[in-house]
This record gives structure tokens, sequence and C-alpha cells, in this order.
């Protein structure tokens, strides 16, 4: 049964939909640069420092792990403003499936309302159909 909730009822799903996709993709997003931190630790483990050598390949490799440690700061970013991202889209998320809850209710009141003028109707064109009977059958 159509109403004049169906519209607006469409695209707060929709919304909702969209939030949700965006949500997942962030926590996707996340495990992924969680797995690149991880992946650069262990790297980062299999430094070793030379006890012999000369001074320009120790600091090649304090130059290595630096840089490594650098990409794993920007990872660690990155991952801090993904969630802040992900908490906003929360709170979206939370608003959004009010208003579509709203709707839904709203659309759910609207059919009902229908049905029951519905059935009033039939109820009437009923007692119509049995008074034009009994006249019939009284004449």
């Amino acid at each position: 049964m159509k109403t004049k909730f169906d519209g607006v009822v469409k695209v707060k799903k929709q919304q909702v939909e969209r939030i949700e996709n965006d949500i997942r993709k962030i926590n996707k997003s996340i495990l992924e640069l969680n797995r690149e931190i991880e992946e650069l630790k262990d790297s980062l483990l299999l430094f070793t420092l030379p006890k012999t050598g000369t001074f320009n390949k120790i600091k090649q490799i304090k130059e290595s792990q630096n840089i490594i440690k650098n990409q794993i700061q920007n990872l660690e970013n990155q991952i801090v403003i993904l969630q802040n991202r992900k908490n906003e889209l929360l709170n979206e998320l939370k608003k959004a499936n009010i208003d579509y809850e709203k709707m839904k209710y709203l659309q759910n009141e609207e059919i009902k309302k229908a049905l029951k003028e519905l059935k009033l109707k039939e109820s009437r064109e009923i007692d119509e159909i049995a008074i034009l009977l009994r006249k019939r059958d009284e004449s």
C-alpha cells in the first residue's frame, strides 16, 4: 500500500545504509593500517647493530630504523584520524536511524489508518447490501 511517506522512508534507509557502508570501509582501512604497522614493527625487529663495521654502516641502520619508526607514527596518526571520523559517523548513524524509524513509524500509522478506513468502507457496503437484500425479500 502506497503512502506519502514511501519516498522519505526510502531516502532515510539509503542514508542509513550509506553511513553503515562508510563505517565498514573505515573499519577495513583501520585493519589494513594495523596490519601494516605490525609488518613494520616486525621489520624493525630484524635490524641488528653490527658488532664490527664503519660508523657509516651503523648510521645507515639507525636512519633506516628512524624511517620505519616515522612510518609507524604516520600510520598510527592515520588510524587516529579514521577513529575520529568513525565516531562522527556513528553519531550520524544514530541520528539517521532515529529519523528512519520515525518515518517508518509514520508510514505504518498511515497504512493502519488507510486499512481502518478501508474496513469501515467495506463494512458500510456490506450493511448497505444487507439492507437492499432485506428490502428485496420483504417486497
